[in-house]
């Protein structure tokens, strides 16, 4: 039997991800769950944490049994508990968990035109909150050519599809109430671009924040890089979904930081599988330290969060 250090034990234990979520709950509590009534803001990540884990067992991202692919986003996330108000950033991020949900399904899936119209559908509804998410979609489309090898003139089709039908009904309505403003704001939203790494806007806050997620991330993917040779074919197309979307996502949020919150959403669920695969399947002493100080990190920048703006006044 391979030799199981604490980081193995703590992410192949059924109390791990239940030990986290009453973490994250007791977090919430405490950013204002009841008392500024964020219902919604809790059901969007509730139900991409519930996401992740259909993503991970439909999937099997982890070669052991593990929760921690939803373990890793819900750690993540109490070091981003600023970022738990944010109800555009619950629904990017909620939309982006079940857009992997029903687009991996398409894996060599050539009829699956279904599946990649609701994959896309999650994109357009996101789109409503967050314009900009639309760049994403030309590398959408570029790992379902050479990752998902699903890419025909029927996916193509259905995605533009699913990625407009928001747009038709909300034509409709406008329509119906002389009103098409709306269509005026997403056009100027999308051609609006902010001077590059103007950072004049950004806390310290979202700096410590951003640090410790992108630092995530970079681990999780330059562990992944080293070592994918040990998963299966369809896993690593699926993990090089992941790292190409981190990527976008951290070169976007470097250069356009005032999408700090959306971003952050999705930094934060592609950043997750990466995570959860360095967390559970390395073994060595320095990765059990570098698993201690994840910990320490997320919880001290919890607390971080939660107190100092207390210490200002």
């Amino acid at each position: 039997m391979a030799f199981k250090r604490f980081q193995n034990i703590f992410a192949e234990s059924r109390f791990s991800l239940p030990f986290l979520m009453v973490v994250t709950l007791t977090t919430w509590v405490f950013c204002g769950l009841w008392k500024e009534r964020l219902w919604m803001q809790a059901i969007c990540l509730g139900m991409s944490t519930y996401l992740l884990i259909e993503l991970n067992n439909a999937n099997q991202l982890l070669r052991v049994y593990s929760k921690m692919v939803s373990g890793s986003f819900l750690l993540l996330l109490i070091a981003a508990n600023p970022l738990f108000p944010s109800l555009r950033m619950g629904i990017i991020t909620l939309c982006t968990t079940a857009l992997y949900t029903m687009l991996f399904r398409c894996y060599q899936q050539h009829k699956s035109s279904g599946w990649v119209f609701y994959a896309f559908l999650c994109i357009g509804l996101a789109s409503l909150v967050f314009p900009q998410i639309v760049f994403f979609i030309p590398f959408l489309w570029g790992a379902m050519a050479f990752n998902l090898y699903t890419l025909n003139a029927r996916t193509f089709f259905a995605s533009l599809l699913g990625l407009l039908t928001p747009y038709w009904f909300l034509f409709g309505y406008g329509i119906f109430s002389k009103d098409q403003h709306f269509f005026v704001d997403q056009a100027v939203a999308l051609s609006h671009f902010a001077p590059l790494f103007d950072y004049d806007s950004v806390s310290e806050h979202q700096l410590v924040t951003f640090g410790f997620v992108a630092l995530c991330a970079l681990t999780g993917i330059i562990h992944y890089m080293r070592n994918s040779y040990s998963d299966k074919i369809q896993t690593r197309m699926l993990y090089e979904v992941f790292i190409l979307m981190d990527i976008m996502a951290l070169l976007f949020l470097v250069l356009q930081p005032q999408h700090y919150e959306p971003l952050m959403g999705l930094l934060i669920v592609n950043t997750a599988p990466l995570l959860a695969h360095f967390i559970t399947l390395t073994r060595t002493w320095l990765t059990n330290i570098a698993f201690y100080l994840i910990l320490l990190l997320s919880f001290t920048i919890a607390i971080y969060h939660l107190w100092m703006p207390s210490l200002i006044f």
